[in-house]
């Protein structure tokens, strides 16, 4: 047999902490917010968009980017000179049957939702390879074609939401929910984050 080793290049990062927690007064705070529904989605969405800004939440968001700044610094290796910072922040809340279809988050670099309220009945989030131009296997291949499902095989992924559980992607990373199969609502907080200081070559700089 011909010997060979595989190099995994350009792979990509999803975060998990399962160690995030919430008062009951935020708890409170979430369910009682104002909320709409958007056309191009089966859910609901906060009115406001800086949710994690109101004073009540405030540390709620300094243990989501305390988690995340060491993942950056951890596993990206990004120096310390490099800040980032969260852009906006929002609840999501699916009742019965509830999902978001396909989608990326705009303007922004990582992004991540936070599961506040959830059970494994109410649904999971759902990872998408790149579009099909960007990877080894442009075909779908028929059920069965493979002996067993690997990284490299995999047309998406799922990962299956607990309370406490952050979830930190790409925001280029194509995702979805499916639908929630219980009597109750679900409810997350989903962010974005972005890059500060100053960035670019010394020709072009970029502050941000």
């Amino acid at each position: 047999m011909n010997q060979y080793k595989i190099l995994n290049l350009f792979p990509t990062p999803v975060f998990i902490d399962e160690g995030i927690h919430t008062t009951k007064k935020q708890r409170d705070f979430v369910y009682n917010t104002k909320w709409y529904r958007p056309e191009a989605d089966n859910g609901w969405l906060t009115n406001n968009h800086y949710l994690l800004d109101e004073d009540v939440m405030k540390t709620l968001k300094e243990k989501i980017m305390k988690s995340f700044n060491v993942m950056m610094s951890n596993s990206m290796q990004f120096q310390d000179s490099v800040g980032w910072r969260m852009t906006n922040s929002w609840a999501v809340k699916h009742d019965t049957g509830g999902w978001a279809q396909e989608h990326i988050h705009t303007n922004s670099v990582f992004s991540g939702v936070y599961y506040m309220d959830t059970n494994e009945h109410q649904g999971k989030i759902k990872f998408h390879k790149p579009t099909h131009d960007q990877t080894i296997l442009p075909l779908t291949f028929r059920p069965g074609s493979y002996k067993e499902p690997t990284d490299y095989n995999l047309d998406f992924a799922h990962i299956q939401p607990e309370n406490g559980m952050m979830v930190i992607f790409p925001s280029t990373l194509l995702h979805s929910v499916s639908a929630n199969k219980s009597e109750w609502d679900r409810y997350s907080i989903a962010f974005n984050f972005f890059p500060t200081g100053t960035w670019g070559s010394d020709e072009h700089e970029l502050i941000l």
